[in-house]
C-alpha cells in the first residue's frame, strides 16, 4: 500500500508540472517563403503574426490569408503534440484498477491513447475574386432552395344585409 501512494504523489507531481509546462507551451511557424511567422499558444490560439517588410509585393491577398490559415493550423498541431508528449510519460505507467483490486472490471479499453497530431492536407483554397471570381458569389455553394409559393388569401363569404355584424373588441361593435 505504501508503494502505491509513493507512486500516486510521484504522478500527481509529474502531472502538476506537465500541465504547468503545456499551459506554457508554444509553436513558432514560418511559411516556406519566410513571409510570414506564426506564434501559437497553448490553447491553439494565434497569439503573434508578423509579416516581412516586403509580404504585401511579393503576394496577393487570398494567398496571403491562405498561408496564415496554414500556418496556424501547423502550429496548432505541433502544440497539441508537444501537450501529448509532455503527458505521455504520465499515462504510460498507470496500473490497471483489476491489477490493484483483485475481481474488479479491467478500465484499460475506457482510456483512449493519446493520438498522434500530424498534419493533414490543407483544403484546397477558395476561388478569390481577384482571381476572376466575385465576391458577391460564391461558387461553392450550392443555389438556394427556392422560395415556397405564397398562399392564397382567404376570402370571406359574403354577408346578407340582414345579418348583424359580429361585436368584437377589434371591431367596437361597428
Amino acid at each position: 500500500m505504501d508503494t502505491l501512494l509513493e507512486n500516486f504523489e510521484r504522478q500527481t507531481a509529474q502531472l502538476r508540472d506537465a500541465q504547468a509546462a503545456a499551459a506554457e507551451t508554444t509553436a513558432q511557424v514560418s511559411s516556406p517563403d519566410g513571409l510570414v511567422r506564426a506564434t501559437i499558444d497553448a490553447g491553439g490560439s494565434l497569439a503573434k503574426l508578423e509579416f516581412a517588410p516586403n509580404t504585401f509585393e511579393r503576394t496577393t491577398p487570398a494567398q496571403l490569408a491562405n498561408t496564415v490559415q496554414s500556418l496556424v493550423r501547423q502550429g496548432s498541431l505541433q502544440v497539441k503534440q508537444k501537450i501529448a508528449d509532455l503527458m505521455a510519460p504520465i499515462t504510460e505507467g498507470l496500473p490497471d484498477l483489476a491489477d490493484l483490486v483483485e475481481g474488479a472490471p479491467s478500465l484499460a479499453g475506457l482510456v483512449p491513447p493519446i493520438p498522434d497530431f500530424v498534419e493533414e492536407e490543407a483544403p484546397a483554397p477558395r476561388p478569390s475574386y481577384e482571381e476572376g471570381g466575385s465576391i458577391l458569389r460564391n461558387d461553392a455553394v450550392p443555389p438556394p432552395v427556392p422560395a415556397p409559393k405564397p398562399t392564397p388569401k382567404r376570402v370571406r363569404p359574403p354577408r346578407d344585409e340582414d345579418e348583424e355584424p359580429p361585436s368584437s373588441w377589434m371591431t367596437r361593435g361597428d
